[in-house]
């Protein structure tokens, strides 16, 4: 039992090994992505740019929301010195 499992084991490990492995063209073909090379130019559209820029401007900041901030008393919220120092003393 132990060396079929050991035979499967070797078998899947070099099965990924393989499929990693380069090979030519001609055994296996390639996925024809463009590798490198002259990128086409992005054309910006002046209006749709100022759109943008204007919805980003409408969008409000970001409130600062503690829903914990009822249960809390105002003394466990901060910490003072003198429990940091008890424990440091341990």
């Amino acid at each position: 039992m132990r060396i079929c499992l050991a035979a499967v084991l070797v078998a899947i490990l070099a099965g990924s090994a393989y499929a990693q492995s380069p090979q030519s063209q001609s055994v296996r073909p390639g996925l024809n992505l463009p590798v490198g090379g002259d990128k086409p130019a992005a054309t910006v559209d002046p209006g749709r740019e100022s759109e943008y820029k204007s919805a980003i401007e409408k969008i409000p900041d970001k409130k600062v929301d503690d829903p914990w901030s009822g249960v809390r008393s105002d003394a466990t919220a901060t910490p003072s010195k003198t429990s940091k120092a008890r424990k440091t003393d341990r």
